[in-house]
């Protein structure tokens, strides 16, 4: 983990019991919102990202972790993302070493891989360099050479911690956060709900 300070204690959840639903997606409880999403997220695409790690997929991992952070920061603004939005949702979830990176870990690391296969964007002044690594302790650090190591394993890990601060905001301090909740669910909503997450169908036999 990259801040080894953070504590996931201090993001519990405790509230009343909310109702089984079953009606319209758009007209859930925003507790059952945040637990479609909490499912998708975490369960599916960065469980996903561990069976690519684990099969040595890096690649793989590396792009659903990028794709997953533009997922989070949808839901943070309450629209599709831009490049500010996707910095702003990790400056204020993601560990403060990230914070110096942003510009380079969006136009360079983000869109070099998502748009181009590279982790160096083609059409951008190169800025700083990413090390891209699975198997290294460190990460955000720089290396003799100049280049920033990134780890997607501590990535994959702060990425879980990102979620659980912004779910632990719109839940547990839904007053005080009222601007979170209604971004999150007016993104939710969109296209009745439906592109809000998917859900694994098994195959037929």
């Amino acid at each position: 983990m990259t801040d080894k300070y953070w504590n996931q204690e201090d993001y519990l959840f405790e509230f009343d019991d909310v109702p089984r639903y079953e009606g319209e997606l758009v007209e859930m409880p925003i507790h059952h919102k945040v637990e479609k999403v909490r499912h998708y997220l975490i369960d599916e695409i960065l469980g996903e990202m561990e069976r690519c790690l684990l099969a040595d997929a890096d690649l793989g991992a590396l792009l659903l972790g990028l794709a997953a952070v533009d997922y989070l920061a949808g839901f943070y603004v309450g629209k599709q993302s831009t490049g500010k939005d996707y910095q702003a949702f990790m400056k204020r979830y993601f560990p403060p070493q990230y914070r110096e990176y942003l510009d380079s870990f969006y136009s360079q690391l983000r869109s070099g891989m998502m748009h181009n296969l590279v982790a160096a964007n083609p059409w951008k002044p190169k800025a700083t360099s990413f090390l891209v690594t699975t198997k290294s302790s460190s990460h955000l650090q720089t290396t003799s050479s100049g280049q920033v190591v990134f780890s997607v394993s501590h990535f994959r890990i702060d990425i879980y911690r990102a979620w659980r601060m912004h779910a632990h905001d719109m839940i547990m301090k839904p007053d005080k956060h009222n601007d979170l909740v209604q971004n999150f669910v007016r993104r939710f909503n969109k296209l009745d709900g439906v592109g809000a997450f998917m859900e694994k169908v098994p195959d037929e036999q």
